[in-house]
């Protein structure tokens, strides 16, 4: 059996500032007589055992994400522009790393999104390939990104730190491989 009751009081309140006379308070219980679970309209309360949740348990999914055979040469944690129309425009913030292939010895650059890992910069790196400094704590490039658009696109990436920036462009100087960009067009 449940029991219902409601209380109202009058009492003096401080919030903080000011002592409020005379301020109706209520309160609501809800309860029961034989201390075993009952809800507000009659019906039972199913206890839920520890271990079940009602969901089949949850099957481990590997994920590829074709970085598997790369060692990690540099990465850190970048936002990322791309020059379009005249003007740069944010294409993401994320983790950006220079990955070298284990087997064959070419690097890229790979960027995703923070929060939901979408690819935003999947570049091969190849010896023409220009750093310029931009302020203190970027840096731009062009590369064939491969999203599909014809001929190279503009990219700035800015760090946190000027020491970042540096460390980046040694790690793409030391990685920049043998392709030729008109290899890379093939």
């Amino acid at each position: 059996m449940t029991t219902c009751s409601i209380d109202f009081k009058l009492r003096d309140r401080f919030d903080g500032f000011l002592i409020r006379k005379n301020v109706v308070e209520a309160s609501f219980h809800l309860g029961s007589i034989n201390n075993s679970p009952s809800s507000l309209f009659g019906a039972s309360i199913i206890k839920k055992n520890e271990g079940s949740s009602g969901f089949p348990p949850k099957q481990e999914v590997s994920v590829e994400t074709g970085e598997e055979n790369e060692k990690v040469a540099f990465s850190a944690d970048s936002i990322m522009f791309e020059y379009l129309d005249g003007g740069w425009r944010e294409r993401g913030k994320g983790e950006v790393k220079v990955n070298v292939s284990s087997n064959g010895g070419k690097a890229r650059l790979v960027m995703r999104a923070k929060g939901n890992y979408r690819l935003i910069l999947n570049a091969s790196l190849y010896p023409e390939m220009k750093l310029v400094s931009m302020d203190k704590k970027g840096i731009t490039f062009a590369c064939v990104n491969s999203e599909g658009r014809d001929g190279l696109s503009t990219f700035a990436l800015k760090f946190k730190d000027p020491t970042i920036v540096e460390e980046f462009r040694v790690a793409v100087d030391k990685h920049k491989g043998s392709k030729t960009l008109k290899q890379l067009r093939l």
